[in-house]
């Protein structure tokens, strides 16, 4: 996918374009709920810092664009690359800016801006125990942030090029991508702070989801060819379920090809992308149920378990305003909307209901 011919091609920076999305969110609860909105990350261009935010309403069925400088009169920076939600505020990871900014959720308006320590080149976040911890790309760590003062107050040292991050109980496990150079889930034990374990997978993992039964899915890209080296024919792509109560890996599945993406409908089915193509995984079988659930080529997609969506992001040349298209589980187009440059992940906003 475009995304990783960026690393390779960007490989000796420390500022990288890239768009996994936000890891799956907790789903305790969600079945009380409903779909209030989604925040649309837009990565721009990279150093442009051309970066927007948009937001879908599930009641009006309209986005509105460039919200985040609507609301501050200011960019939000250079690839925005994920956002999380903790409690009334969202936090906006933007990569290439080295910072995260956070807002809160109905106004959109600024709260505060958390500096990232030099050239760590942030991807993605989780919240435990009044903290934040955050990938940091380029210095192969976990930053941990202080929620009380958004001050970062340490960090653990993990595998090469982490990616996403999920938390389960007291332990944190963190995908280490080394741009397809590392096969490593590194284990965290949050309580005092330091790895416990890296857990072998396949090549390039990146994208994880965690079930309803606690398993986590870890989608591994597979190695690309180096650049410019036509003997060298990259690895294959992969998926790995891991049991986080005994720490270990308990099945896998070859994917041939470089798969990308992967998000969770909440209850028997993931879906990811594959060839360009979106298919529907089974969380329970860890079988491909359809290898061509939407056709098309597509950069990037997140499920919506409440409101039984799958928003789909269409990056078109990236250097036009991509395309949020909401399909239902089926796979059939209900809705198309404008939204910025470069749609890279989409963060869902939940009313009790």
């Amino acid at each position: 996918m475009f995304r990783y011919v960026v690393w390779v091609m960007m490989i000796s920076v420390w500022a990288l374009v890239g768009c996994e999305r936000n890891p799956n969110d907790a789903l305790d609860g969600l079945k009380s709920k409903s779909s209030k909105g989604a925040f649309i990350i837009n990565e721009g261009n990279w150093g442009h810092n051309n970066g927007t935010l948009s937001y879908y309403d599930f009641a009006t069925h309209q986005v509105q664009n460039s919200i985040f400088r609507k609301a501050n009169g200011r960019d939000l920076g250079d690839t925005p690359q994920s956002m999380a939600i903790y409690d009334t505020l969202g936090f906006i990871v933007v990569n290439t800016s080295n910072k995260i900014e956070v807002i809160g959720l109905n106004s959109w308006k600024s709260v505060a801006t958390i500096s990232m320590p030099a050239n760590s080149s942030p991807r993605n976040i989780a919240f435990y125990d009044g903290k934040a911890y955050v990938t940091d790309l380029m210095t192969h760590s976990v930053s941990i942030i202080s929620l009380s003062d958004y001050k970062v107050i340490g960090t653990i040292n993990v595998g090469p090029n982490p990616e996403e991050i999920i938390i389960n109980g007291d332990k944190a496990f963190v995908a280490n991508s080394g741009f397809g150079y590392s096969n490593t889930v590194s284990v965290i034990d949050l309580k005092p702070g330091f790895l416990l374990k890296n857990l072998k997978v396949g090549d390039n993992p990146a994208y994880m989801i965690q079930d309803d039964g606690g398993y986590i899915h870890v989608l591994c890209g597979g190695r690309w060819p180096a650049w410019g080296d036509s003997t060298d024919k990259g690895t294959d792509g992969s998926l790995y379920v891991i049991d986080p109560a005994g720490e270990q890996v308990v099945d896998s599945l070859a994917l041939p090809g470089h798969p990308s993406e992967l998000t969770y409908d909440g209850n028997e089915s993931a879906f990811f992308i594959y060839g360009g193509h979106i298919v529907s995984y089974s969380t329970q079988s860890h079988k491909l149920v359809n290898d061509s659930l939407i056709s098309g080529y597509y950069y990037s997609l997140e499920a919506d378990p409440v409101g039984k969506k799958l928003f789909v992001l269409d990056a078109k040349d990236y250097t036009q305003n991509g395309e949020l298209k909401i399909f239902d589980f089926k796979g059939i187009l209900q809705e198309t909307h404008v939204v910025g440059i470069t749609p890279g992940a989409v963060t869902f906003v939940y009313d009790q209901k």
